[in-house]
């Protein structure tokens, strides 16, 4: 039977958090704190199933909390600064955050209502995503490897195709990444840290700040997950802002890929797996390796929130640790070795997860 939070633990738990949080972030994540805490508790958004660790009813809100939190930190940051004005604002409400927002929205839709089928999120997401490039041709990537010796003039409309259909992808690996608590919030919070260190700003700063916020207090009470809308808003963000930096500073794209291996690991392994078994493509199922891992974890005796945080995390932790502590020992970002580390990443983590797809089909079949 699954247990599940008392409000005792949940209050026992509350004042921690926002100490460490308030500790590690200051203002804009008491701030926070005080979003998740005010969205957690309404009465729309919640799930109406068991998963991610914690009772039926957890809030799908988090991406609102995440939002709310960035402008908060952007307001503070300029007026720390010293330059709170509009125009000051307005650099930052560009459009990369207004179409990751309209993205986000198509998730919020599901989190809200919890009907809209696959095919048709996927449907609208290429089509925001197209139209997005269509008004910022900037971030076409036409100096990818992949696309060296292709005459740009000729073949504009492909790699443009190419680039929409690579973005909506990823942002359906990040939301099959958002299963455990911390894991998707962990990732996006390496990449924009590795951002930071090559382009500083206060966007940035910002919303390192909301993620770390976020997953603290995610990973630490189970109350409230990313949900649709925070999914896609961030797996949007993350995408547009890597062809941004892409485009503008001399950084291998395997640096970016290293730091998000697990997501795109995730997307292209169930796709793989689906075809070969001849399944629907777009059908969902429960056999990431998030889910074998935090399996595993219950099997050892640990509650479900414990053990599906400490999957969160540990899998962040062995996925995206590895490039920011090689961007910290200054390994620059062009170098080859982010090449061969991505290679490291996706061995090791097809290791993991056949290791314990065989562990369990093995415990299934002496249940026969």
């Amino acid at each position: 039977m699954l247990k599940r939070l008392s409000k005792e633990s949940v209050t026992n738990n509350i004042v921690p958090v926002i100490g460490l949080t308030v500790i590690v972030t200051g203002l804009q994540g008491l701030i926070s704190v005080f979003f998740l805490m005010f969205i957690s508790r309404l009465n729309i958004g919640r799930d109406s199933e068991f998963k991610h660790g914690v009772a039926s009813g957890s809030s799908r809100l988090g991406g609102i909390a995440i939002i709310f939190s960035l402008l908060s930190g952007i307001i503070i940051n300029l007026y720390l600064d010293n330059s709170l004005l509009l125009s000051n604002l307005s650099k930052y409400i560009d459009n990369i955050l207004l179409f990751s927002l309209l993205i986000g929205l198509i998730g919020l839709l599901e989190d809200l209502n919890q009907n809209l089928t696959s095919f048709f999120r996927l449907l609208l997401i290429l089509i925001f995503v197209g139209v997005a490039l269509a008004l910022m041709p900037q971030l076409i990537p036409f100096d990818l490897p992949i696309f060296a010796g292709i005459n740009e003039k000729n073949n504009f409309i492909f790699i443009y195709l190419f680039t929409v259909v690579m973005i909506a992808g990823f942002i359906n690996a990040g939301n099959i990444a958002d299963g455990a608590n911390g894991l998707f919030p962990s990732i996006c919070l390496a990449f924009f840290i590795v951002c930071f260190l090559i382009d500083p700003s206060i966007f940035y700063v910002s919303l390192i700040v909301s993620l770390l916020t976020f997953t603290i207090y995610n990973a630490s009470t189970g109350r409230i997950f990313l949900g649709d809308f925070g999914a896609y808003f961030l797996s949007a963000i993350v995408a547009f802002s890597s062809l941004n930096i892409f485009m503008n500073y001399d950084v291998s794209v395997f640096l970016f890929a290293s730091i998000l291996v697990y997501p795109c690991f995730e997307l292209i392994r169930s796709l793989l797996v689906r075809f070969f078994n001849n399944k629907a493509i777009m059908s969902p199922d429960n056999n990431h390796l998030h889910n074998l891992v935090n399996h595993c974890l219950l099997s050892w005796g640990f509650s479900m929130h414990k053990a599906n945080s400490m999957t969160g995390l540990g899998l962040a932790l062995i996925s995206s640790g590895p490039p920011l502590c090689m961007i910290y020992l200054k390994v620059q970002p062009t170098d080859n070795l982010w090449f061969y580390l991505l290679f490291f990443q996706l061995l090791y983590l097809s290791i993991i997860y056949m290791f314990l797809g065989k562990l369990f089909q093995r415990k299934r079949d002496s249940l026969l």
